[in-house]
C-alpha cells in the first residue's frame, strides 16, 4: 500500500517538481555556457547564477514538497486525503518516504551541476577541465569525502521527516488556529534546539575524528571537550588549533529523525484535525 501511495505521490508533484526543476537547469546551464564559451562580461555573471542556482536546487524541491505536504494533508485536499482507507501512519510513511527519495534525487542532481561549474570555471580560465576536476579530488581525502557525503545524507533525511512532523503536529486541533504559523514557529525553535543538543554533543559524545597530525582523518573516541578545556587555560594554545572534531551531533539528528517520524505517525493517525 505505501508503494501505491508513494506512486500516487509521484503523480500528484511531478508537474510542479518537471516545471520547476526544469525552469532552473535551464537558468543553470545557460549561466554555464555563458561562462564555457567565455562570453565577455556575462561570463563571470552566468557563473555565479549557474553555481547560486545549483545551490538553490535542493531547497526548492524540498519548498514544493512542503507546499503539497500541507496542502493535501490539511488544505481543501486534505479531506480527499483523509477518505483513504488507509491508516494515517502509513499516510504519513509513504509521504516522507516519497520526499526523501525525492530530496535525494535533487540532491545527486546538485553534485552534478556542481561538478559541471568546475568544468565551466576551469573552461573559463583556459584550464583542461579534467586536470582541473583530478587536481580537485586528489586535495580531498577519500574518508572525508564520504563523511562529508553521509553527514550532509544524515541532516537532509533529517530535516525531510521533522518538517513533515512540525507541520502534523503544527495543525492539530490546539494549534491549527495558527494556521501555518504554528510549523513555522516550531521550525525556528527545533533549529536552536538543535543547535544546542549539537554542540553539546560535539563537545561531550565520545566519538570524533583527528584533525591535524599524522593520523588526520581517524575516527577516535573523544569529544571536544578536552580541548575546549584546553582553550580555557590561560595562555593556552590549543584554543585556535582544536585537535578533534566532535561528530556526535550526527548522532542527535539520527535519534531525533526517529523521535519526530514516530510523534508524526502518531499525530496524523491520531490527532488530525482539519478546519
Amino acid at each position: 500500500m505505501i508503494a501505491k501511495l508513494m506512486s500516487q505521490e509521484f503523480i500528484s508533484t511531478r508537474k510542479a517538481l518537471f516545471t520547476t526543476v526544469g525552469i532552473m537547469l535551464v537558468v543553470i546551464l545557460m549561466g554555464y555556457a555563458l561562462a564555457i564559451l567565455r562570453v565577455p562580461i556575462l561570463d563571470g555573471l552566468g557563473l555565479g547564477a549557474g553555481i547560486g542556482g545549483t545551490i538553490a536546487l535542493t531547497p526548492v524541491v524540498l519548498a514544493v514538497l512542503a507546499a503539497h505536504y500541507w496542502r493535501t494533508m490539511y488544505g481543501a485536499q486534505g479531506y480527499f486525503t483523509m477518505t483513504i482507507p488507509v491508516r494515517g501512519r502509513a499516510i504519513f510513511a509513504a509521504k516522507v518516504l516519497y520526499g526523501i527519495s525525492a530530496s535525494l534525487a535533487a540532491a545527486v542532481v546538485t553534485v552534478a551541476l556542481l561538478a559541471l561549474a568546475a568544468v565551466a570555471f576551469a573552461v573559463s580560465k583556459g584550464v583542461a577541465p579534467l586536470d582541473f576536476l583530478r587536481e580537485g579530488l586528489t586535495m580531498l581525502d577519500p574518508g572525508l569525502g564520504w563523511f562529508i557525503a553521509i553527514a550532509l545524507t544524515i541532516q537532509l533525511v533529517f530535516w525531510v521527516i521533522a518538517g513533515a512532523a512540525l507541520m502534523s503536529i503544527g495543525a492539530e486541533g490546539r494549534f491549527n488556529h495558527l494556521g501555518f504559523g504554528a510549523p513555522v514557529i516550531g521550525a525556528v525553535a527545533l533549529y536552536f534546539v538543535m543547535q544546542l543538543l549539537g554542540l553539546a554533543a560535539m563537545l561531550f559524545v565520545p566519538l570524533g575524528i583527528r584533525i591535524g597530525g599524522p593520523d588526520a582523518g581517524a575516527f577516535v573516541a573523544q569529544g571536544m571537550f578536552p580541548d575546549f578545556l584546553a582553550a580555557l587555560k590561560p595562555g593556552g594554545t590549543a584554543a585556535a588549533e582544536p585537535s578533534v572534531l566532535g561528530i556526535g551531533v550526527f548522532l542527535v539528528s539520527l535519534v531525533a529523525g526517529v523521535v519526530f517520524a514516530m510523534w508524526g505517525a502518531r499525530s496524523v493517525d491520531r490527532r488530525t484535525s482539519l478546519r
